[in-house]
């Protein structure tokens, strides 16, 4: 055992810069696994902290004008752990000349807080006429400080008032305002009850013993709200093992798990090519202690020791660098989430998934050239010498030496990839992988991208106008007469309850000019058809439901039927949604589910100009017009503009991925062509001596790198198209159905990736074989 050691050692010293790149190949695709593993779950326990230190509400109403009397009787509950009451209020507010979508929430005493504790991570509690914001306010509004005013909206005539900022908050599992496109911010209970105009408090928010038996809960809390004839609705339960964003952040998790271990056999095929290379060149070695009386157990132990120290220096650097990375990851993804992310901590199973793996992949990749080169025989091996003296027989190179009309450079360079076969295959491996990685995330952001576009050009509004009280179907009409504005429509929406599962209910009318009606499936709904509805594809999928099926649903107290006539093509979701999809029906009917008849809150709108500024000053003007009705506007780019902020995430996390993927592949290249000039040494003297110039000896060497690239580019698109398709399918299974992109463009870029990696890789072995002397080649050997 001692000798084996000692000759492995002396193998990987006797080639530093081969050895140097085996690691470093290894180092990052056990690095990115690491970091993965440890990220994902240090969110996971990053949630479970926010959830049992923040006391997250477990059950939400919203309950018109409560006191402390109700919050009272609610405590007394068997199941209640705490009750916290609180005022809030949806508005906008300005810092500069942009008015920005906020809630407010009011808080009788900041330090008593039993349920949603808040962080202040800058400045102190709000006194009345101040707000602590939420800390993303900053990533929407740049610049915001302690001390800055802000200008907000209250009230039947949207009376505008100044808050004077007293700090910032961390609001649990709230992601990013950014993201949203929305804010949060915290005052006193009065200033909101003042916008409000009640003396009370409008949500109760519920902390609950056991989780199992939290439908118990809501029907006794919800008893006493109907014996105090309390207006209340709008519950909602929390998930403990969900947040806002959870989904999204899983999908990316696993995306990037995908192309770690992308990168982890591209790490392997190093490992395989320089035991190849090593295994080549000691043939000599073999055979003589073969001679001496060592038996193929004994050779290849030389061999396997030596991946196996390869893998346990990347593996244990990798593992380190894994965690370090994931620290940054961390907080990265943390900031998103709006976690508190200074908890990052050791994670055994990534520690022991990097070792595993990189140890694993390491000495599997090493079985083939070890077995193989250990095969030969004594007088094989002791006659063999460089290049095999059969070459130039083989189809391979019978078949290059017919082609014709290539470019002399062209032709030498493919005639020496022939030489090293099996080395020259495994870095086209290598490069395709790389190709491969990089065609699937261009394919899964454009993918996105492209559906997130299809999505939102399916509703022709250019935004939604909501007001604080119901109106008249008709009001569409009057607000036709707002300059800038040519279609007005009254929707309603809600939320039902399908076979046991919450689905997003919208009602438009028949003959809508801002829904695109997107039928797959059935038909329309037609005038004056009641009961009938339309479900999304993802709907119909998870739920089994057919045209022509009669479902029950559930509306608050409400039950009753819709038959189905058709599917659509509509499958987005908002951020964190857990619907299990969308129906359509038409207004009526949805007004007639929620008791409402012939009056609406929710109309769309659409203007004669589209671009932002405009639509922008439509909307004001909307809001000046009503002011008196508290209208409030969504606008159309805003909601898209979130959407896109999440897509933006996703393409920056994949490229990061591409990019660590390419610089193995390009560590594959340099060890591959770093071989060929070392092994050349002799051609490469003797080309210098018959006149050959460095600039000659470069151009050599660098077509071969370009060579492999090209090569690997025409592997790499068959490999590309189904990774891409995967990916693609797990986006969609985890979010919503995509539109699958693959076009021209995407391989154009690809061929030019392949030639740039394998190129600049390609540089430094050339440029070595351009300095190596006359005399060192007559010496060689």
């Amino acid at each position: 055992m001692r000798w084996t050691f000692l000759k492995a050692v002396n193998d990987i010293r006797r080639r530093k810069i081969r050895s140097l790149l085996t690691v470093v190949g290894i180092f990052i695709g056990v690095a990115g696994i690491v970091a993965i593993v440890a990220t994902a779950r240090n969110l996971e326990e990053a949630q479970r902290y926010n959830y049992a230190n923040a006391s997250q509400d477990d059950l939400r109403w919203w309950v018109w004008n409560n006191t402390e009397t109700t919050e009272y009787a609610i405590s007394q509950l068997s199941n209640v752990a705490a009750v916290q009451r609180r005022a809030s209020y949806v508005t906008k507010f300005r810092a500069g000349p942009d008015w920005f979508d906020v809630t407010f929430y009011g808080y009788a005493d900041y330090a008593s807080l039993k349920v949603n504790k808040l962080d202040f991570v800058e400045g102190r509690p709000p006194a009345k006429g101040e707000v602590a914001f939420e800390q993303s306010t900053r990533d929407l509004v740049p610049g915001l400080k302690i001390g800055d005013q802000v200008i907000y909206r209250y009230g039947p005539n949207n009376t505008e008032a100044r808050f004077t900022i007293s700090g910032f908050v961390r609001t649990p599992s709230s992601p990013s305002a950014a993201i949203l496109n929305f804010t949060m911010g915290y005052t006193t209970e009065s200033d909101v009850q003042k916008m409000l105009g009640i003396p009370g408090d409008n949500e109760i928010l519920l902390k609950v013993y056991d989780l199992a038996s939290r439908d118990e809960t809501r029907r006794e809390v919800e008893n006493i709200f109907q014996k105090r004839n309390l207006q209340y609705g709008g519950f909602a339960a929390r998930d403990p093992d969900n947040f806002l964003g959870k989904q999204e952040l899983d999908t990316l998790v696993l995306l990037l798990l995908a192309f770690s271990g992308v990168g982890l056999v591209i790490s392997g095929f190093l490992v395989a090519n320089t035991l190849s290379a090593i295994v080549t060149e000691q043939v000599g070695e073999i055979g003589t202690l073969k001679a001496l009386g060592a038996v193929r157990r004994q050779v290849l132990e030389v061999y396997f020791i030596t991946a196996l120290l390869y893998g346990a220096v990347g593996s244990i650097l990798g593992v380190i660098g894994g965690f370090v990375l994931g620290k940054f990851l961390m907080g990265y993804l943390g900031t998103v989430v709006n976690f508190d992310v200074n908890r990052f901590s050791f994670q055994p199973e990534a520690l022991y998934l990097g070792l595993v793996v990189g140890l694993g992949v390491t000495l599997l990749a090493a079985l083939v050239p070890a077995w193989s080169g250990t095969s030969i025989s004594v007088r094989q091996a002791l006659a063999s010498y460089g290049i095999n003296s059969t070459f130039g027989q083989g189809w391979l190179e019978r078949g290059l030496a017919r082609l014709r009309g290539l470019p002399p450079l062209v032709a030498l360079s493919l005639r020496n990839l022939a030489r090293r076969k099996t080395r020259n295959l495994v870095t086209f491996g290598v490069v395709a992988l790389s190709c491969a990685a990089f065609l699937a995330a261009q394919s899964a952001s454009t993918s996105v991208g492209t559906t997130i576009t299809e999505l939102y050009d399916i509703y022709g509004a250019d935004g939604w106008v909501q007001f604080g009280t119901l109106q008249s179907d008709n009001f569409a009409e009057r607000l036709k007469t707002v300059d800038g504005v040519v279609a007005s429509e009254p929707w309603s929406r809600g939320r039902l309850t399908v076979k046991a599962s919450q689905v997003d209910l919208y009602g438009v009318p028949y003959d809508t000019a801002l829904y695109q009606k997107p039928v797959v499936e059935g038909r329309w709904f037609e005038a004056n058809e009641n009961n009938v509805a339309l479900a999304t594809t993802s709907l119909a999928a998870a739920k089994n439901i057919k045209v022509g099926d009669t479902i029950d649903v559930e509306a608050g107290k409400v039950r009753g039927q819709l038959t189905i006539i058709g599917l659509l093509e509509d499958n987005s979701k908002y951020l964190g949604s857990t619907s299990a999809g969308k129906l359509f029906t038409s207004y009526q009917t949805v007004e007639r589910l929620f008791r409402h008849q012939g009056r609406s809150d929710f109309f769309a709108v659409s203007f004669t100009a589209h671009d932002k500024t405009s639509v922008d000053r439509t909307m004001a003007a909307i809001e000046a017009r009503y002011k008196d009705l508290t209208p409030s506007t969504l606008a159309a780019y805003s909601d898209k503009a979130s959407a896109q902020q999440i897509t933006a995430i996703l393409q920056i996390m994949l490229y990061a991925m591409v990019a660590i993927i390419a610089l193995i592949g390009g560590i594959g290249v340099i060890n591959t062509l770093t071989l060929n000039v070392l092994e050349r040494r002799r051609e490469i003297g003797v080309l210098r001596s018959l006149g050959g110039s460095n600039a000659r000896l470069v151009q050599i060497f660098l077509v071969e790198g370009l060579m492999l690239g090209l090569l690997g580019f025409v592997v790499g698109l068959a490999l590309g198209y189904p990774l891409a398709a995967a990916l693609v399918g797990i986006i969609g299974e985890n979010t919503f159905p995509l539109t699958f992109v693959f076009d021209p463009g995407m391989i154009l870029l690809t061929l030019f990736f392949a030639l740039a990696l394998s190129g600049a890789a390609s540089l430094l072995p050339a440029l070595g074989a351009a300095r190596v002397r006359i005399s060192a080649t007559i010496r060689y050997g």
